[in-house]
């Protein structure tokens, strides 16, 4: 049985680039088990146990999300764990994963972001990594002046275990130069690059309830829609243009537009508008309602103004979750072009 310990320098990706493994091996008929060894309680937010809930629904798995995610504890009883009392936590850590991993052929793991910056997600990382006999995968956000220094010493203490990294958004109209770039640069360094992944906009996007409970909107109409994912953001001001032209410019996105512009309101409707949302409060005309019903388009009113509103989706962006199945779905896909699964299989000592 294999198992995988994913960790990263940079919060983006982990989750997302695990769940795209874990859907990969389960397309391929095998059985795929999960856990996320050691829960931050400072960090947490909600119950904690977000990314176990979709990791679970994403996988299909019977087990509890408190079995998921067992281990719960404060950063500085971690640190005292990983110190003082490893033999009785990695004791823990065991126990956990063998529940988990009974009848899977693959267990996959999260671990912690600032791996080799934070000392204390590092050391979870070296030990989970020993006790569970895991191979790692480290996840780094691509820039210009990213190179294998960044997890020099992590690959040194991990040497055989680690398995490479994963650099995450890549800039998709250079992703070819850049793949063939930083290749060279961790090969030369003794270090596999996994995969290259483009930016790609869908995944960094929000949903339009994400956008609804953040700006706290009333939909009025279409709320089967609010699951749709929201890329570009356009406001409906004045313009030398026709305000379709205008609206024509960005796909995939959500209008704002003043409670005063029925006009620019039904000009959104007419272009590619996952969302028309109308400041001040203001109820929309008749017409306008039902072109969004004839067009499956939700509407949200909102009591901020149109700066207000452009500061309560700039929040929502900047805190956008990857539960989503739409990108999900949209990772695979990347995943399948730019990953290199036969290097991941072999070093887990599976069959490609």
């Amino acid at each position: 049985m294999g198992a995988l310990y994913l960790a990263s320098v940079e919060a983006p990706g982990k989750t997302a680039i695990c769940a795209g493994i874990g859907r990969k091996l389960l397309s391929q008929g095998r059985k795929v088990g999960f856990i996320k060894p050691v829960q931050l309680t400072e960090t947490s937010s909600a119950d904690g146990y977000e990314d176990a809930t979709f990791i679970k629904e994403a996988f299909g798995l019977s087990e509890s999300t408190e079995m998921l995610s067992p281990v719960r504890l404060s950063r500085r009883d971690l640190w005292r764990n990983l110190t003082d009392e490893v033999e009785g936590f990695t004791q823990k850590i065991r126990q956990a994963y063998a529940r988990i991993s009974r009848g899977k052929d693959v267990v996959l793991m999260e671990g912690f972001s600032d791996l080799g910056v934070d000392k204390v997600a590092t050391l979870a990382c070296y030990t989970v990594a020993e006790a569970l006999d895991a191979k790692v995968v480290v996840v780094l956000r691509y820039s210009s002046d990213l190179s294998p220094s960044r997890i020099a010493q992590v690959a040194k203490k991990l040497e055989q275990r680690l398995l490479g990294v994963v650099i995450n958004f890549a800039p998709e109209s250079r992703i070819e130069m850049v793949r063939q770039h930083m290749t060279t640069l961790f090969q030369e360094a003794g270090i596999n690059v996994l995969g290259m992944l483009p930016e790609v906009r869908t995944l960094l996007g929000v949903s339009v309830r994400e956008l609804a409970e953040i700006l706290d909107g009333e939909i009025l109409t279409c709320p089967e829609g609010t699951g749709e994912l929201v890329e570009n953001v356009m406001l409906g001001a004045m313009t030398p243009d026709s305000g379709i032209d205008y609206f024509n410019r960005k796909g995939n996105k959500v209008a704002v537009v003043r409670g005063d512009r029925p006009d620019m309101q039904l000009a959104a409707l007419e272009t590619s508008t996952k969302c028309l949302i109308v400041a001040d409060n203001s109820k929309p005309l008749p017409t306008v309602i039902y072109q969004a019903e004839d067009k499956h388009v939700p509407i949200m009113v909102v009591k901020q103004n149109t700066f207000g509103v452009i500061a309560g989706i700039e929040e929502a962006l900047a805190r956008a979750s990857f539960h989503n199945p739409q990108k999900l779905r949209t990772l695979e896909n990347v995943l399948d072009d730019y990953f290199d699964f036969k290097t991941l299989y072999a070093g887990l000592g599976l069959e490609a």
